[in-house]
């Protein structure tokens, strides 16, 4: 055997790397050690034998006989002169050697004369130290040919002494690894041998169980399965042993607590080189609180289903692009279309021709805003015979706002338009009747003042007055979208003076003041708000500052972040001595109008110099 010396690497760092390796300098004897040296000595006959480790500081003994001491200093080894030798070095005498003419190494027998050692070298070739015998006495002879095979064999056991050293503690080392890993995991860790003994397992498995260690190796874990699940895990992993499958399968385990919860049971196979298995290495994993959540949202869904399949209107969905994927039983029943159809075809084929171009304009809209979607359309029945239904959906959004669905409900709604459409002929029947009133009254003032030029011009005023407020009245009506009239103007104070138009009077200061920010109204914000108006001005007219002639009416609109304020203030009318003792219809349906409506609410302030009032609408709330 040849190794690298030290003189290859000058503070000998190689042999204080390769020995950390090993991490055998410092330790105890070992009678494995110190029988290759006592064989040693007697072979060779020698008084003394050493097994040496040089670290590049200091020559350290494993195991000696006759030397006396534990270490010398790196100066007076002999070892540490010829790692840097092939093979087995001999030397005969040492006094006649000029490499160690400065060497006085005294032994507990006497002065060292006599030397031969064989290097203990590693796989990578570095000397490490020797296997030693020494002498007080000078060998010419040196040693016999037997004895130097045998220092050699010896030399290799002691190498090989080292190595199984080194694994078994690496091992070790890992084994300790390995439990401190898979104690430290929250699963259940298992392993078993090629045929399926079961040899270990890990802390959270003898937690969940309360087993006691090892009770449980080999075949002890069969009594820990569920009674029903125990011969189909067995059939699974008999069947992985046979073939090297992977297995995964969930069962119920006993827990310490005596319920059998689900887990989800898996192994894999670890192979050698040769492909073959050499163990399992498994993982059992509780998913009880899993599969009592899936259970329950399996029920949960049946429950929605059955909802869903009993309920009287027709429930959908549809995909993000709005393809319709589902549609409740009840759409079948009403419509007499086969299941088997395409959805969205029987949805077609439900829809009136002339309806179909608005249902679809409305549905794209809704589509690409991503917002809600409602629309009132008619539906044919199995008999032919058409409904009107509400169309209504909302979008279903991931965490991330993605719409990953449109979930929607149609309900039949035929008898409310019914009865709509009936009470809109009958408004309309009273106000037509109402206005034709207005204008017999005007053609009476008019008739009245031909005689009399004087009246004349009271009689057109009067006349103005009655037509604005016959405008007025068809503008607050209750009105259908088909009835519902245009707007008088197409902002705020555009329809406040349209309506008040009515109260105000010849004087060159009017009556009426609108002061503020203007801002754009829509019809239906429209129809409530002159509904409101109204009926201020007319208890205004009747009991407030309207009342006097001296009376007025200051109106100002305030803007805020999303909200519009209308304050009301009159002046110069009747004291006030309180809030009135009783509300009147009219001031109920104002006031119910302001919140059911626009969303807003009306304050009153009844101050003895006039009332304040406030009408507060979201902004949102003016638009169409």
């Amino acid at each position: 055997m040849r190794g690298r010396a030290m003189s290859e690497s000058a503070d000998g760092s190689a042999q204080f790397d390769a020995l950390a390796r090993y991490d055998v300098v410092d330790t105890a004897a070992e009678p494995a050690f110190d029988d290759v040296v006592a064989l040693a000595a007697r072979i060779c006959e020698a008084p003394m034998a050493s097994i040496s480790l040089v670290d590049g500081r200091r020559q350290w003994f494993k195991s000696q006989i006759g030397l006396g001491v534990a270490e010398t200093a790196i100066d007076v080894s002999v070892c540490a002169r010829i790692l840097d030798q092939p093979g087995i070095s001999v030397l005969p005498d040492l006094t006649l050697d000029p490499r160690f003419s400065d060497l006085r190494r005294d032994t507990a027998l006497g002065r060292l004369r006599f030397y031969a050692g064989c290097p203990l070298v590693t796989a990578d070739g570095i000397a490490i130290g020797a296997l030693a015998v020494l002498d007080v006495q000078p060998r010419p002879d040196g040693l016999s040919d037997l004895q130097v095979m045998t220092l050699e064999v010896l030399g290799r056991q002691v190498m090989q002494l080292i190595e199984n050293r080194r694994v078994l503690r690496e091992r070790n080392e890992s084994e300790s690894q390995f439990r401190v890993l898979t104690d430290s995991m929250p699963q259940m860790i298992w392993t078993t041998r090629p045929d399926g003994f079961h040899d270990f397992y890990n802390e959270r498995w003898y937690e969940f169980t309360g087993m006691p260690h090892g009770s449980t190796d080999g075949e002890g874990w069969n009594g820990m399965f569920h009674p029903d699940d125990r011969e189909r895990a067995f059939a699974a992993f008999r069947h992985c042993l046979a073939t090297g499958d992977l297995y995964e399968i969930e069962y119920r385990l006993r827990h310490h607590s005596g319920e059998y919860r689900w887990v989800l049971g898996r192994a894999v196979p670890l192979r050698d080189a040769a492909g073959q298995i050499s163990r399992w290495f498994g993982t059992c994993t509780d998913i009880h609180a899993i599969k009592r959540t899936e259970t329950a949202l399996a029920d949960s869904e049946e429950r929605f289903r059955t909802l869903i399949e009993v309920a009287p209107q027709v429930v959908w969905f549809a995909g993000p692009d709005g393809a319709i994927t589902y549609s409740s039983p009840h759409w079948y029943d009403y419509t007499g279309c086969d299941p088997a159809q395409g959805i969205d075809e029987t949805w077609a084929q439900a829809v009136p021709a002339e309806h179909r171009g608005r249902l679809e304009a409305a549905w794209a809209t809704a589509l690409g805003a991503g917002d809600a979607y409602e629309i009132e359309i008619p539906f044919r029945r199995r008999d032919g015979a058409f409904r009107w239904f509400l169309v209504r959906a909302q979008p279903v959004r991931d965490r991330a706002g993605r719409i990953e669905r449109w979930a929607g409900i149609s309900i039949d709604i035929h008898e409310r338009r019914q009865a709509e459409e009936a009470g809109d002929l009958l408004a309309r029947e009273l106000a037509h009747r109402i206005k034709n009133i207005f204008a017999v009254i005007a053609s009476l003032v008019a008739v009245s003042a031909r005689g009399d030029p004087a009246v004349r011009p009271y009689a057109d005023a009067l006349r103005q007055r009655l037509s604005t407020l016959a405008l007025a009245h068809d503008y607050v009506r209750p009105h259908s979208e088909a009835s519902r009239p245009e707007p008088l103007a197409v902002t705020i104070h555009g329809l406040l003076a349209t309506l008040l138009d009515a109260y105000r009077d010849g004087e060159d200061e009017p009556r009426i003041a609108i002061t503020g920010p203007d801002h754009p109204i829509g019809a239906r914000a429209a129809t409530a708000m002159a509904l409101i108006v109204h009926e201020q001005a007319t208890n205004a007219m009747k009991y407030g500052a309207l009342s006097l002639d001296g009376g007025r009416v200051g109106i100002e609109t305030r803007i805020m972040a999303e909200t519009i304020e209308i304050h009301w203030r009159e002046s110069g009318g009747p004291p006030i001595t309180g809030a009135p003792t009783r509300r009147g219809f009219g001031t109920v349906l104002a006031e119910r109008s302001a919140s059911g409506q626009l969303g807003g609410e009306m304050r009153h302030d009844w101050k003895p110099e006039g009332l304040r009032s406030v009408l507060a609408v979201p902004l949102a709330s003016l638009r169409d």
